[in-house]
């Protein structure tokens, strides 16, 4: 009888110890996993703001069309304003303009300091209105509409404030994303290097100098592909922003003008790039547009034969596109 109760007792520890190590088990996979995920988002995070900074660089958007605000001329505004009151407004007649004039004066007899506090309060009434008015006017006076963006059209400078502060703002989130790599445990020497870089992309930006700056954000770009590496299992975005990174050495390198070096880069992009079309856990309906997209990328390396910066810039553009659509 004792053998039996002693091993019960055995029996029924063990199995709480399988289910605490099993529980204890599934909530750090159910950690880890959390974090896996954190991570993925803030690498996306630096990619979208990187790749925005890139192409910022000669006024390139990922899109055909983007929105833009005009105001509207005031002599314009007056002058539809004016032909609106007067389509509206009708002719008056002689009996209602007497019989304000008999109202008026009715009122103006032995009621004078009740006229005076009605004109004070009507003055601040009109001061209030004028105010609002002059708002809802100024958002009357703009108006929004969609414009075709172009390379061979855009003549435009690159804006180094608005460069200035997106790269000054991304400063605020690189901490904990630091702190999150760490966690992770990526690679410490690419999490070094990747602060390095990044404080010598801010020292050239500084500089408005626009090849160092092309050059540092295609450095720290560089990093993102060794990120993903150790923390995603999406085979299909890594190897997308590993053949994005030689995309940009390749476009950062126009203005140099050095072709065969943007030759070599195209040529390591279609060698990463061809991983996809072997991978057979892409599903069916992205399958079109990853071979859609070898197709770009080749057509961009061939770009390089013309030595135009205008013709590359634009299949550029297109193959970009494209990406967003896998």
């Amino acid at each position: 009888m004792k053998n039996i109760k002693r091993i019960a007792y055995i029996v029924v520890i063990v199995i709480l110890v399988v289910l605490s190590l099993t529980i204890y088990t599934n909530a750090s996979k159910s950690d880890q996993q959390g974090q896996k995920d954190k991570v993925f988002a803030e690498i996306k995070y630096l990619e979208t703001k990187l790749a925005n900074l890139l192409n910022s660089m000669n006024h390139i958007e990922a899109r055909n069309y983007s929105v833009i605000s005009s105001e509207i001329s005031k002599a314009t505004t007056e002058k539809s304003n004016s032909a609106n009151s007067s389509s509206n407004q009708g002719p008056k007649s002689g009996g209602g303009s007497s019989q304000e004039e008999s109202s008026g004066g009715a009122n103006s007899g032995g009621g004078g300091g009740e006229q005076g506090g009605s004109s004070q309060g009507g003055q601040a009434s009109n001061e209030a209105s004028s105010e609002g008015s002059a708002s809802q006017e100024e958002k009357k006076n703009q108006k929004f509409e969609l414009k075709e963006t172009g390379v061979l059209t855009n003549e435009e400078d690159i804006n180094w404030d608005i460069v200035k502060r997106e790269v000054e703002g991304i400063y605020v989130s690189i901490p904990s994303i630091t702190m999150d790599f760490y966690e992770l445990n990526l690679n410490q020497e690419d999490i070094l290097g990747f602060n390095t870089q990044y404080d010598n992309l801010t020292k050239a930006v500084k500089t408005e100098k626009k090849e160092e700056v092309l050059a540092g954000l295609t450095s720290v770009y560089d990093f993102l592909p060794k990120f993903l590496r150790g923390s995603s299992q999406d085979a299909l975005y890594t190897t997308l922003i590993e053949t994005k990174s030689h995309v940009f050495k390749a476009y950062s390198k126009l203005d140099g003008g050095n072709w065969q070096e943007i030759s070599n880069d195209m040529k390591n992009a279609i060698d990463t790039y061809s991983k996809l079309l072997t991978n057979t856990e892409i599903e069916a309906r992205k399958q079109y547009n990853v071979s859609k997209g070898y197709i770009m990328i080749n057509e961009l390396q061939n770009a390089t034969n013309l030595k135009e910066p205008s013709v590359f810039l634009i299949k550029y553009k297109n193959l970009l596109e494209e990406f967003n659509n896998i």
